[in-house]
């Protein structure tokens, strides 16, 4: 009888469950800024609504957009009631730090905007890394693994909202010779060595001997110590991702193995100490992943300013679903790429524009497609209320 009684509750208990729909735990434990204004509106059961379906709809499919970005990269993107979400697909070279800012109008100053970063698991599942906080300009996330990112950018409830977004890259360490920087690199990863019998593992920077190598971040030395190639060298490495830095060449060393460092102390002076001898004093400096070897340390070290395609004005047909006056391409990116071509689009083709680059636009099918066109001539669109439109 007890069995009998502890399975009929738990069938109760079981019933009662299936006939509630939970509520994420995000929304009673809410993070970022999306999720606290998430609990508001299903605190005023705006998700029953048909715009608050659609919203919280939206936020979700984006995560799975398939439109890609190459960086670094300048969008202005339409948010509105059909289209509140829209998302930026990216990867960022490895040694890279990637800068997300977003820039709006005054005109739209008043309008909510959220900045959610996620990486895309192996599984196809997304996994928040970073968001946009009050009164921060912008998001940074440093790559160590080469991952699929994917920015998500959302406007609240029953509000339209143009907003350009720049995405730009910068080095994740500092330049390893004091007082120098990238116009006194004098050889490159790849480089023939030995008549062709091996390949440059790192980059050389040309420096008057005695010049201070130093800390290119924070870390530990673990190793101080002398080998046929390298002459005089020293390895340092982090807690916080998986390269140890290589400085070789040395004329002499500094520090001792153990020894913490801060960014710019001074691990060694510049020589050509090792297979260096005939040449004039420089620091070859060398990266190397654990589990997989040298890396190309250049894109770690490189603070030449990525150059950003300007915007154009405004278009007057933002959110709008218009013609294309001549025939164009659909394509995954806005690189307009042969492999990343859609299909083929014809004069007279409905399209919306819910975003605009230098090089064109991107738009929405009626039957839902997104993409991106080069610049083309655009009209109105007869019978503007068939389709899709801003107020949908």
């Amino acid at each position: 009888m007890k069995i009998l009684k502890k399975i009929s509750a738990f069938a109760l208990l079981a019933a009662l469950w299936a006939a509630c729909k939970p509520v994420p735990v995000s929304h009673w434990f809410p993070v970022t800024p999306q999720e606290h204004y998430e609990r508001e509106l299903l605190k005023a059961k705006l998700e029953k609504t048909s715009a608050g379906q659609t919203w919280f709809r939206m936020s979700t499919a984006v995560l799975a957009d398939s439109l890609v970005t190459a960086v670094p990269h300048q969008e202005r993107i339409f948010l509105g009631d059909s289209i509140p979400a829209q998302a930026f697909r990216l990867t960022v070279p490895e040694g890279r730090r990637l800068v997300i800012t977003p820039n709006r109008s005054n005109e739209d100053s008043t309008a909510l905007l959220f900045l959610e970063l996620y990486k895309i698991k192996r599984n196809g599942k997304p996994q928040r890394l970073e968001y946009l906080k009050d009164n921060v300009a912008n998001i940074t996330y440093a790559n160590d693994g080469q991952d699929t990112l994917l920015l998500k950018v959302q406007t609240g409830l029953h509000q339209t909202l143009s907003v350009a977004v720049s995405l730009l890259t910068e080095p994740t360490l500092a330049f390893p010779v004091a007082g120098h920087s990238m116009s006194s690199v004098i050889s490159f990863w790849g480089a023939d060595r030995d008549a062709g019998a091996r390949l440059h593992e790192g980059i050389d920077i040309r420096a008057r001997r005695g010049t201070p190598a130093i800390a290119a971040r924070d870390g530990f030395v673990t190793q101080v110590g002398t080998n046929n190639l390298g002459g005089k060298v020293v390895f340092v490495s982090s807690l916080d991702n998986p390269y140890s830095l290589y400085y070789a060449h040395l004329d002499s060393q500094v520090v001792s193995t153990g020894q913490r460092v801060r960014l710019g102390d001074t691990l060694g002076l510049v020589g050509n100490t090792g297979n260096a001898i005939t040449t004039s004093p420089h620091l070859h400096f060398g990266i190397y992943a654990r589990g997989s070897g040298a890396v190309n340390p250049l894109p770690f070290i490189d603070d030449r300013k990525e150059k950003l395609a300007g915007l154009p004005e405004l278009s007057k047909w933002m959110g709008d679903t218009v013609t294309i006056k001549k025939k164009a391409n659909l394509y995954t990116s806005a690189q307009f790429s042969r492999a990343e071509m859609i299909r083929a689009l014809p004069a007279g083709e409905p399209v919306r524009i819910i975003g605009e680059s230098g090089k064109g636009y991107r738009i929405q099918l009626d039957d839902g497609t997104k993409g991106y066109i080069p610049t083309v001539p655009l009209q109105a669109r007869k019978g503007k209320s068939e389709g899709i439109s801003k107020a949908d």
